[in-house]
């Protein structure tokens, strides 16, 4: 389960900065922090709107209440991706790279704007969404990596604060559930991840838009025990009966992925055109762990990636990525790697 964890979170993570990348073609108001959770054209607009209207003095102001309206929208994306360290595996010890084909449906729902006093807005959103990832699609490895295929379940809750002088503030909640869809949809465990974050918007004179961002979250996992992560593998009950002490059977669920994160992020959002964006960009995260035999590890990662978006249509788009991910960490239970990921992702957009 330790493996699929890890994968379950590098694939969430690659998803959601895809939605991040798409999002960057349809507004220079996106927040790439917030699009970590959910994405921000819901609110992109009421930041315009915002910005625009003006009272009898001439000064920036808001109605008591801009809209009720829900807006529901519907994302279909596919990805397919070139991996250099597929497995994770520590720095000097890759095994081989591989591919990544992503399937994912998303559902938007935002809950309406609504003023706060003169100068803030607020513009809360719901998302769900269901993700599936296949390994080595094209079979270069037979089926050996069709033990990380999986299934990522999605709900998320933001409502974003729109600020004077450009900056938001964001507070939400996520719950991610990862399942083995080869066997009989297995749920491997579940996580809530209540968050903060600020974000500021920073246009230029040439047009361009730096965004940065920070937050900080606290993750709550629960998940299978070490018997029953054995159990799952196939091996015999004999086996497992002499490698797991009886503490570690009448062990609570699984919840070493419990713990603290920060983050802060920088991003460089280039219009070439009118329909193509270049979106370089980078991420920094801390994690802070504090349960059971992870209590006391810290994981640090690095990402620097770059995008290229093309809005085809309003409702296809095409991206090429390109990430490089660095993880560090004084854990045993996880090791430290280096993985480059590069490839692209086409997108169908619908909102009723």
């Amino acid at each position: 389960m330790k493996y699929n964890l890890i994968l379950f979170l590098f694939f969430t993570l690659g998803q959601f900065l895809y939605a991040e990348d798409s999002n960057s073609t349809t507004s220079a108001e996106s927040q790439p922090e917030s699009s970590a959770v959910l994405p921000s054209d819901f609110f992109a607009g009421a930041l315009a709107d915002a910005q625009n209207s003006e009272d009898e003095l001439g000064t920036q102001r808001l109605v008591e209440v801009k809209s009720s309206k829900l807006t529901p929208s519907l994302s279909l994306s596919s990805s397919f991706k070139y991996v250099n360290n597929p497995e994770k595996n520590s720095v000097g010890t890759r095994k081989r790279d591989g591919t990544i084909l992503d399937l994912s449906l998303m559902f938007m729902l935002g809950l309406g704007e609504y003023g706060i006093g003169d100068d803030i807005i607020s513009t809360p959103s719901l998302m769900l969404m269901h993700m599936r990832s296949y390994n080595d699609p094209v079979k270069d490895f037979g089926y050996d990596m069709r033990l990380y295929d999986i299934d990522v379940q999605i709900a998320g809750l933001t409502i974003p604060f729109v600020l004077p002088h450009d900056y938001t503030f964001s507070i939400g909640n996520t719950y991610v559930r990862p399942l083995t869809f080869r066997d009989n949809d297995k749920q491997l465990s579940f996580s809530n991840t209540p968050s903060v974050s600020l974000s500021k918007i920073i246009p230029l004179e040439n047009g361009d838009v730096i965004s940065v961002a920070t937050g900080v979250s606290y993750t709550i996992s629960k998940g299978d025990t070490l018997e029953e992560s054995l159990l799952s593998s196939g091996l015999p009950s004999s086996l497992i009966s002499s490698i797991v002490t009886t503490s570690a059977t009448s062990a609570s669920p699984f919840d070493l992925q419990n713990g603290m994160s920060n983050t802060a992020s920088i991003s460089y959002i280039k219009t070439l055109t009118d329909k193509i964006t270049l979106t370089p960009g980078f991420n920094y995260s801390k994690m802070y762990y504090d349960k059971g035999s992870n209590d006391g590890r810290e994981d640090t990662t690095f990402i620097a990636g770059l995008t290229i978006s093309y809005a085809v249509t309003d409702w296809f788009n095409l991206t090429g990525l390109a990430n490089f991910t660095s993880k560090e960490t004084n854990g045993e239970l996880s090791p430290e790697f280096k993985d480059f990921t590069g490839g692209f992702t086409f997108g169908l957009n619908h909102s009723f």
